[in-house]
């Protein structure tokens, strides 16, 4: 009994010794569905990123002991590290320990003994379904790292917003490469052009900076997420994330748009046209208006432009009607509004082209009654066809494909000829 106590009480010293703490559950954690894993001696597990390893186990006796008991030891890939005895017996130890409120561990079976092969345990394992209590600071990337960034907080439209990350290599050794990545929100553009992923080697107490710049396609506020930052360091991947940051966009933001009040028309019948442009910026600009009628079409009324100071949250409406003169499908061109603030930023936009359909409705009638319109050289040539023999029709028809280039103007004269005085012919006999 006094050799198990003694056992006991210097893995426990050996535990404190490495820095290796285990907490009490709490109540009020709520854990997500637990894993049970069978671990015998030396073996280790990864559960949602906690390394458990059975490490050592009561001394074996003939038959299984109440006081039999397993020595865990486990680590994070958050670099922390616990370890915690677990027993079944009554004597005072726990079957159940709970890590920072994180990790949650239950001992359902432990079997030792000399007429097994290994011992081993069977663990019941849980994570918390809080992410508040994971930590935010990597201690091993801090550890072997400093770093220190800088990101424009404020600018205008057409300047670019500057980012800059310092990092300071803090060891004597090499730590292999650092992998950086971040994401810009929709709107935000790296310039130049770059996917935003990089990787940088070091040296022993090495420094190094990366620098990019952004453009924003439109003024607003942007939450931009924090770089995420990895190091691959032997078998294990570390992490980071930087602080997350909010750029303020300024400027006037002008949006043409073109509105027809319909799709189609009839021929020589009017279509009304509608441009209004809105500046959807936190900047006031003067603005120039400028529009074109479509191809075959004429200004009845309505003015098609106008300049003026466009407020922020502002609209300008001009409306026009035009009349129709061509058949077919019109393609409406787009209206122009050129801009200048107060602060030079300048630019033009443009409202989306469009298709209007302009329909003869006397040729529509007649598709639709089945009638075919015949022209006079269709007509000639059905009149020849149902007057001669199935030999003649043969023969014309074959003439009639045959090409003389630029001859048969001559040859259709001759032809015309030939029939008149066949006709006339006829008539005398």
């Amino acid at each position: 009994m006094k050799q198990q106590l003694f056992l006991l009480i210097g893995l426990t010293v050996l535990l404190f010794s490495l820095c290796i703490v285990a907490s009490a559950q709490s109540d009020d954690v709520e854990w997500l569905e637990a894993e049970e894993y069978t671990l015998y001696w030396g073996d280790e597990v990864n559960h949602s990123g906690y390394l458990i390893k059975a490490e050592d186990f009561s001394s074996a006796g003939p038959s299984d002991d109440e006081n039999d008991y397993v020595m865990l030891t486990i680590t994070s890939m958050y670099d922390d590290s616990w370890g915690a005895i677990l027993s079944n017996n009554t004597g005072g130890l726990s079957n159940n320990t709970a890590f920072d409120d994180r990790l949650n561990i239950t001992a359902l079976e432990i079997v030792t003994g000399n007429d097994i092969a290994s011992p081993y345990t069977v663990l019941s394992v849980a994570i918390s379904n809080s992410t508040e209590s994971i930590p935010k600071t990597i201690t091993r990337m801090d550890a072997t790292f400093e770093f220190d960034e800088d990101f424009s907080d404020e600018v205008y439209m057409g300047e670019r917003a500057y980012y800059s990350l310092e990092m300071r290599y803090l060891m004597g050794d090499s730590p292999g490469s650092l992998m950086i990545e971040t994401e810009m929100p929709d709107g935000i553009v790296f310039d130049p052009d770059s996917d935003g992923v990089w990787n940088y080697s070091f040296k022993p107490n090495n420094i190094r900076t990366l620098e990019y710049s952004v453009k924003a396609l439109k003024p607003g506020t942007y939450e931009i997420n924090g770089t995420q930052i990895e190091m691959n360091l032997g078998e294990k991947t570390y992490s980071k994330e930087m602080n997350s940051s909010t750029l303020v966009v300024h400027g006037p933001y002008i949006v043409v748009t073109k509105t027809l009040s319909s799709d189609n028309v009839s021929l020589n019948n009017n279509v009304n046209i509608s441009v209004e442009v809105v500046n959807e910026g936190d900047r006031a600009a003067y603005v120039s208006l400028s529009d074109q009628p479509p191809i075959g079409g004429k200004v009845i009324s309505g003015v098609m432009g106008g300049s003026l100071v466009l407020h922020p949250d502002n609209t300008f409406l001009v409306e026009y009607s035009v009349r129709m003169d061509k058949v077919g499908d019109i393609v409406i061109p787009s209206a122009t509004a050129k801009f200048v603030d107060s602060n030079e930023y300048s630019g033009t936009a443009y409202s989306k082209r469009s298709i209007l359909q302009v329909i003869d409705p006397d040729v529509v009638v007649a598709s639709s009654s089945g009638n075919k319109e015949i022209t006079d050289e269709t007509h000639i040539e059905e009149t020849v066809q149902s007057d001669a023999s199935p030999e003649q029709s043969s023969q014309n028809f074959a003439e009639t494909e045959e090409d003389h280039g630029k001859l048969q103007v001559l040859y259709d004269i001759l032809d015309r000829i030939t029939e008149f005085l066949n006709n006339t012919k006829e008539k005398i006999l």
